[in-house]
């Protein structure tokens, strides 16, 4: 059970990605829109982490083009339970240096079906390999530039404020280079996570 201060603070950061999916134009986005908004007044729940990006967080979101909800982020860590990203293929010294939250979802802070939405951090110099799933998939830049592929698209960099679409079962990938990066990202459609599989 957050208290009173606490779930203001995770409130307004569902809001805020709430505002930023909105702007995607797609349906996933306004799904993943609706589903924050309605989630504030749901129950909190608590899994267990297994484990903690500090102080990968804290130097994230110091970052100079950070976006001011990376400080709501770092506000809500100590209640935010963080995991390692798994997935089939994903070798696991990159898994090591990733940290994944969902925050809504089936298996979110706060439950919701048809949409996970969550958190995403990855560790500087870090090549998430290409990979596929059958969700379709919007990530949202809050801090670090990272360098994306999807399809054929060769590696370009994305900063701040960016949103990154992936259809799904559409190959993409992600790299950090100096920087570490900070991202929300949201499922739509197919959720099931073992879909996944590096390329």
């Amino acid at each position: 059970m957050l208290q009173p201060n606490e779930r203001t603070t995770f409130n307004t950061l569902l809001a805020a990605l709430a505002e930023a999916f909105a702007l995607e134009g797609r349906d996933g986005g306004n799904l993943a829109a609706t589903a924050l908004r309605a989630a504030m007044g749901q129950p909190y729940r608590r899994a267990h982490a297994t484990s903690d990006p500090d102080p990968l967080l804290e130097s994230v979101c110091a970052l100079r083009e950070a976006l001011p909800v990376a400080q709501l982020v770092l506000a809500c860590r100590p209640f935010i339970d963080w995991a390692h990203w798994e997935g089939e293929g994903l070798a696991a010294d990159v898994s090591a240096r990733l940290y994944t939250a969902e925050l809504v979802g089936p298996d979110g802070h706060i439950a919701a079906e048809g949409v996970r939405v969550g958190l995403l951090v990855s560790d500087a110099v870090t090549d998430y390999p290409v990979s596929s799933h059958s969700g379709e998939e919007t990530h949202y830049v809050i801090a670090g530039v990272a360098e994306w592929t999807v399809g054929d698209m060769p590696y370009a960099p994305q900063a701040p404020g960016a949103l990154i679409h992936h259809p799904a079962w559409v190959l993409h990938g992600r790299r950090t280079g100096s920087e570490p990066f900070l991202g929300a990202w949201r499922w739509s459609g197919d959720l099931d996570l073992s879909s996944f599989s590096v390329a």
